[in-house]
């Protein structure tokens, strides 16, 4: 404060001074709340847990201040009250105003032990909120990495292994989609809770970002061998917990809540890792290159991390950006491929395409075949998910999607010429599985046999979900519909001798249809 409180000559100075200290402590409540309201903005959403590590450093200096001040205040309050109590002995004619002053003096000083506890409390909130996520309350990134250097710090002295699990919950933005963000949110604070209670105490669980959570699985086996059965063990309970359909509330389109029951899956990826220290940056990203394979094999499984599958799990977190953009499209793909090689292994026994059809062929076309409709990142959401028709320049630049997919994959072949036999397959695929063999498709006109083999089998597997899923713009066909017009199409869309094996895997393609439904 610019006055000196220590001598105060008359009662006038000591008015002045309480007033000095009232405006003080006004000032100090209003920077507390300023403080304090963005911090509970942050803990409404999920999502603001980065930005509120963001804030973390600006809050916690101005807290320090905060606190400063009230103590300051507090020191220069209890000067003032032995000072007031000295002039009450003294002059014996003015007690009883200088007794009024100390009891005001009494309330400043009270209020300041107030401001005090709660810019105190303000301060917890904050490094709270720097090391936990506001809505789960588990830690968050920045903790997660501290525990993960302790964990591999730790392995190196006691020679043992350690585990880290990624996890992804699956179809969590079709929740989110439908009911609202809200429910989403006691969706994942339920999914932290279960987490919570599988776990050894020693192992963390933390919350990643938006529906992935990562748990590190603590003082595991020395021998790598049985350090990975014990953390599969554990992986499986964790799987397990996530199965039980969840209680949630949600609104009604009339405004009522009511409950309902939810069932949410997860992929889970696991890393193991020692205590080498200099692959601490790696083992979450092998973890979550992991959860990529398990997401592609259909999702609701666990795979262990293997260095000699990342170029081929780079694509499938291509295939998932793919599906950021139209998330009905996830199982689409999964059924899609089980058509394929349903399909392509029935031609292969009926005779067909004998010397372009192999079981390392079919393998290549059900692992590819994921891929094919990548290029649809690039369309616009409000195209791809428009209700009605399209207009004609809608509709070439939905037409694009192949060409676009053939380019986005052609630069990962660049990067991975390892793959070029199974990014080959799947480049044919992209591009051709809309040329028709009358030559009317896209994007080129081809026509007959100068169509890839692996186009037209997609073709026929492609239009056969289509017609049975529903769209925004169509309701689902029943599987005999579907099988009619596909049968139908036959010589004019589709390759003639395809169609034939199609009708003899028709029942093959029900059941496909049936077991993974969106």
């Amino acid at each position: 404060m610019k006055e000196d409180l220590r001598t105060p000559q008359t009662l006038s100075d000591i008015s002045h001074t309480l007033e000095l200290l009232r405006q003080e402590i006004k000032g100090d409540r209003d920077n507390l709340i300023e403080i304090v309201t963005p911090m509970g903005l942050m803990r409404t959403r999920a999502e603001a847990a980065e930005e509120a590590v963001k804030v973390r450093d600006v809050a916690l200096e101005a807290l320090k201040i905060l606190q400063s001040n009230n103590m300051e205040s507090i020191r220069s309050s209890n000067i003032i009250n032995e000072v007031l109590k000295a002039k009450i002995k003294e002059e014996g004619e003015h007690s009883a105003v200088n007794q009024r002053a100390l009891d005001e003096l009494h309330k400043i000083i009270e209020r300041n032990h107030v401001n005090l506890k709660a810019s105190a409390l303000a301060l917890s909130a904050v490094n709270e909120l720097a090391f936990n996520d506001p809505l789960t309350g588990l830690p968050n990134r920045r903790l997660l990495a501290d525990r993960l250097n302790q964990i591999i710090i730790n392995n190196k002295r006691t020679d043992s292994y350690s585990a880290a699990i990624f996890i992804d919950l699956d179809k969590f933005k079709i929740l989110n989609d439908e009911y609202g963000h809200e429910v989403g949110d006691n969706l994942l604070i339920a999914v932290g809770s279960r987490l919570m209670s599988v776990v050894r105490e020693s192992d963390t669980v933390a919350r990643y970002g938006g529906d992935e959570f990562v748990i590190l699985l603590n003082r595991l086996d020395g021998n790598l061998y049985d350090a990975r059965k014990e953390a599969e063990k554990i992986a499986q309970k964790i799987l397990s917990s996530l199965l039980p359909p969840y209680c949630l509330q949600v609104r009604s389109r009339d405004g009522e809540m009511k409950k309902i029951e939810y069932q949410n899956f997860a992929s889970l990826g696991v890393a193991m890792f020692d205590g080498d220290i200099s692959e601490e940056k790696n083992i979450l990203d092998w973890a979550d290159e992991a959860m990529y394979w398990a997401k592609s094999e259909g999702g609701k499984t666990i795979r262990f991390y293997e260095s000699d599958r990342t170029s081929e799990q780079a694509l499938f977190k291509l295939y998932e950006l793919a599906t950021q953009n139209d998330a009905k499209i996830k199982n689409h793909g999964i059924r899609t491929r089980q058509y394929v090689k349903a399909l392509a292994i029935r031609a292969m026994q009926m005779g067909l395409y004998p010397d372009q059809l192999s079981n390392k062929v079919v393998d290549r076309l059900f692992k590819s075949t994921q891929l094919y409709d990548i290029g649809k990142v690039k369309i616009p959401y409000a195209i791809l998910h428009k209700i009605g028709r399209l207009t004609p320049i809608e509709w070439e630049l939905i037409k694009t999607h192949t060409t676009l997919c053939e380019e986005i994959l052609g630069d990962v072949k660049k990067k991975n010429p390892a793959l070029s036999d199974f990014l080959n397959t799947a480049i044919e695929i992209a591009g051709a599985h809309h040329e028709f063999w009358d030559g009317s498709g896209y994007p080129r006109g081809l026509a007959g046999t100068a169509i890839p083999l692996a186009g037209r089998i997609i073709a026929i597997a492609d239009v056969y979900d289509a017609l049975i899923s529903k769209r925004s713009y169509k309701e689902p066909w029943t599987h005999e519909e579907a099988c009619k017009e596909i049968i139908s199409r036959g010589g004019k869309q589709f390759d003639p001798s395809l169609i034939e094996a199609f009708v003899q895997e028709q029942d093959n393609f029900r059941l496909i249809a049936q077991s993974t439904r969106d």
